[in-house]
């Protein structure tokens, strides 16, 4: 965690001109953690965008509107993503 705010603090002018600066720091996390080559749980199975809403609105219990803000998404294109994951019956 204090290699993101590292990242963060070095990249703050960016942070604070950018559209969704909580986008950004989840994206920052994200590659620090290695989402990505996350080997268990909803990134097993679904593509990225998907398990992260998954992760953010089931898992850590973000109200949907929060948890697409800090996706950097619309509140409706998230709601398509959780939809999406619901469809393939992946949402475990």
């Amino acid at each position: 965690m204090s290699a993101v705010l590292g990242d963060l603090a070095m990249t703050w002018t960016e942070v604070l001109q950018s559209p969704s600066p909580s986008a950004l720091a989840w994206r920052l996390l994200s590659v620090r953690t290695g989402r990505d080559a996350v080997t268990a749980g909803p990134h097993r199975v679904l593509p990225a965008a998907q398990a992260d809403a998954v992760l953010l609105r089931y898992r850590l219990g973000l109200p949907a509107e929060q948890a697409a803000e800090v996706m950097g998404r619309e509140p409706a294109e998230f709601a398509w993503l959780l939809k999406q994951t619901v469809r393939t019956g992946a949402a475990a």
